[in-house]
């Protein structure tokens, strides 16, 4: 039964992103700004603290795959970033002292590496006619500022829930 919790937890933090999306009110504040959840992220680094880079990277392949089958229309964009940035997170936990504080900084730092890398594949491939200016402004605050909210809120509980899941695995 407890090799079942990580994977339900991963799920939980994907799933949850759409349903944070649906209840958030959209009002005229939304119309101009773009409050993009990054939970899932979270979950993706806070693992690869606990659990390492290799498992972390496995999730984000796997996630990383869906969320662009679900959510948009080129393959392999959020699957290559939840990957790459799980790798690095994974190598950054060895060199930093690994607490919730650390975590929670580095996933903002992800979040930042993850939006600027969508920016730059939009523009790339002509999506998007924002300059970084208005990108920066109109999406990349407003999505920090909403996961720094999620982060205040959930980064202990979910690092005490993957800890716990890191020892029950580490009992059987």
């Amino acid at each position: 039964m407890n090799k079942w919790r990580l994977p339900f937890l991963a799920v939980l933090c994907f799933v949850s992103e759409s349903l944070f999306v649906d209840v958030w009110p959209k009002g005229d504040l939304y119309v101009h700004y773009f409050f993009v959840p990054r939970f899932f992220l979270v979950f993706l680094v806070f693992t690869a603290m606990h659990f390492g880079g290799t498992r972390a990277m496995g999730y984000g392949f796997i996630f990383g795959f869906l969320y662009d089958c679900v959510y948009t229309e080129l393959l392999g964009v959020y699957a290559f970033a939840y990957t790459l940035i799980a790798y690095l997170a994974g190598k950054a936990m060895k060199w930093f002292h690994q607490n919730w504080f650390v975590a929670s900084l580095l996933s903002l730092l992800s979040i930042l590496l993850l939006d600027s890398y969508v920016y730059g594949i939009q523009l790339l491939i002509g999506r998007t006619d924002w300059s970084f200016s208005v990108f920066w402004n109109r999406r990349l605050w407003p999505t920090l500022l909403l996961n720094v909210a999620f982060l205040l809120v959930f980064s202990y509980p979910l690092e005490r829930r993957l800890a716990k899941i890191r020892r029950l695995e580490q009992e059987e």
